[in-house]
């Protein structure tokens, strides 16, 4: 401290102590109460801006604190949900663009514009004519260049694209040779039949009788296949070698997991999965 003291003086190292200890104190001294006196300053900007109070000097800061910061808040924001099963979406874009739709200045409808006809100019006019809906008699078409008749094309057949969205498909189109189908039957002993479908859906000609006796009359749409019976086994079937033929609306599931083989087993989901079919039919 002695050498310092020769070399710099001793008002220059008091002045760097009384500042380093300023300093601390500030440190020591920060903290809760900045964040405090920030959120003061910040209720009391706003309520200014809207106009719900004046303050001018200190005491009205202390006025307006006193009155209004003092109690305790809390607040509570919360976003509430709401599931839609589909939500009706209109944006496809029905026509293709124009070639050069940048150096268009005008279009405006044709005569024809049921007919996806337009008119459309690399020039805009303005005289009174044409301010007046009265383009035929422009005063500028020498400069202009007149209009260009087009033909709005569209990306996709409208009615096309209205059959595809009303088409649904049948149960039954969606059955195929060799699957396993289960049958609603109204049989009270029991749930449902289950049946490997060896032909494809057809129309009977005529009245046909099936090998269990069951009588179809003509026009009706069909599968023929075998039954299967149940064993003693929990979800147990064996194959039956008698030729049925089942009306095709009697389908009301398709086990597209089961193997349609001699001997099969279906799964406690699958058999729920059949009554509940069979539930909104009765319904």
């Amino acid at each position: 401290m002695t050498w310092l003291t020769r070399r710099i003086g001793a008002p220059i190292i008091l002045w760097y102590v009384c500042l380093w200890k300023m300093t601390r104190k500030i440190k020591e001294i920060s903290g809760p109460q900045d964040a405090a006196g920030g959120i003061i300053k910040r209720q009391a900007d706003c309520a200014i801006l809207r106009g719900q109070t004046q303050i001018r000097t200190a005491k009205d800061l202390y006025e307006y604190a006193n009155s209004f910061l003092t109690q305790p808040r809390s607040h509570c924001k919360r976003r509430i949900f709401r599931y839609a099963e589909t939500i009706h979406r209109d944006n496809r874009l029905s026509f293709k663009p124009v070639p050069s739709i940048r150096s268009l200045h005008q279009v405006r409808a044709s005569r024809d514009s049921a007919k996806g006809l337009i008119n459309i100019s690399e020039l805009s006019c303005f005289c009174v004519n044409c301010c007046h809906h009265m383009y035929d008699q422009c005063s500028n078409s020498i400069k202009t260049g007149g209009y260009t008749e087009w033909e709005m094309k569209r990306e996709y057949r409208a009615d096309a694209q209205e059959n595809e969205e009303n088409e649904q498909v049948s149960l039954q189109e969606l059955v195929s040779v060799g699957q396993l189908v289960a049958l609603y039957t109204d049989d009270d002993e029991e749930e449902y039949y289950m049946l490997k479908v060896e032909k494809s859906m057809e129309t009977l000609r005529i009245d046909t009788t099936d090998s269990w006796g069951s009588l179809l009359p003509a026009g009706t749409p069909v599968f023929r296949g075998l039954y299967y019976n149940k064993t003693n086994s929990p979800f147990q079937y064996r194959l039956v070698n008698r030729k049925a033929v089942v009306p095709a609306a009697s389908v009301v599931y398709i086990c597209s997991e089961v193997t349609a083989n001699n001997v099969i087993r279906i799964t406690e989901e699958t058999h729920l999965n059949v009554l509940e079919c069979i539930n909104e039919i009765k319904c």
